[in-house]
């Protein structure tokens, strides 16, 4: 990668290497042309601002994290967002302190980049993911590649490579999205499933099977959707209904324990106990 660069002194505050690109009027005319393509690394947080520049900027986080301020708007970025601007509007950004950004660059123009721009703005925004993050970057550095040996080809080849690179950013965001969009749908069905069947015995593995997602994602997804894990969510079902049997029936201790899928009444006093802060025996008689 850095043998496509050409070299700028490490500043205190970044590592950066960049290759710039002067295209003929013909080019600027007729094609989508490069104007710059670079990497960051940011050693210190430092404020880079820029404005009425006659070119569109595609950023991606390589690692790392930081923010953009463009027009009114803040953007909190983190290692693998993408981000889209248009460079004649005014904007800034900062890398984080703690965790520094590396970043990974295209200023790029041409006679449809502004339709282009607002087209893929319209589909995703200007801050989004893109299953197609890997083919991304490897375009960049193809163009980085073409416009450090220029040939009579190298910029009818970069039109084809920055077309390419927005139609993957639309089209493998809208693969994000149908991937999130069915992650939460199978999510909704195993939650319902959950409340049915929460005085049964459910395991991890029978759960990953029946709904067709690893064991590993099922409990990653779900403590990320619903802020707690398969079990404490059953757990707390438990307790819930517990709580039902012990104010409206004369059912044993025992019994409700075990109808509420908890046979150790040890267990069921004690996660009973650190759950409400008292015996089942005193809330029954609190309550």
């Amino acid at each position: 990668m850095v043998d496509y660069f050409e070299h700028y002194k490490k500043s205190e505050v970044t590592d950066i290497r960049r290759i710039i690109n002067t295209p003929s009027n013909i080019v600027k005319k007729t094609f989508f042309y490069v104007q710059e393509a670079g990497y960051l690394k940011s050693l210190k947080p430092h404020l880079g601002k820029c404005s009425h520049l006659d070119s569109f900027l595609f950023l991606i986080v390589l690692s790392g994290s930081g923010t953009v301020f463009y027009k009114e708007f803040q953007y909190s970025l983190k290692t693998l967002d993408c981000f889209l601007l248009d460079c004649r509007e005014e904007y800034s950004h900062i890398s984080s302190s703690n965790d520094p950004w590396e970043l990974l660059w295209i200023h790029y123009n041409g006679p449809l980049a502004e339709a282009y721009y607002k087209y893929v703005i319209q589909k995703n925004g200007h801050h989004f993911r893109t299953s197609y993050l890997p083919e991304i970057i490897d375009t960049i550095y193809q163009l980085i590649e073409i416009h450090s040996s220029v040939t009579e080809y190298s910029d009818l080849i970069s039109s084809q490579l920055i077309t390419t690179l927005l139609t993957q950013s639309v089209t493998g965001a809208d693969e994000k999205r149908s991937q999130l969009t069915n992650i939460k749908n199978k999510l909704v069905q195993i939650l319902s499933y959950l409340d049915q069947h929460f005085t049964e015995s459910i395991g991890l593995e029978a759960l990953s099977q029946q709904f067709f997602i690893s064991k590993y994602h099922l409990v990653r997804e779900f403590k990320k959707e619903y802020n707690q894990t398969i079990i404490q969510y059953v757990l707390n079902k438990r307790i819930t209904y517990s709580k039902e049997l012990l104010r409206f029936t004369d059912l044993s201790i025992g019994e409700i324990a075990r109808i509420c899928g908890i046979g150790d009444i040890n267990y069921f006093n004690k996660v009973f106990k650190r759950s409400e802060k008292m015996t089942a025996s005193e809330y029954r008689r609190r309550w």
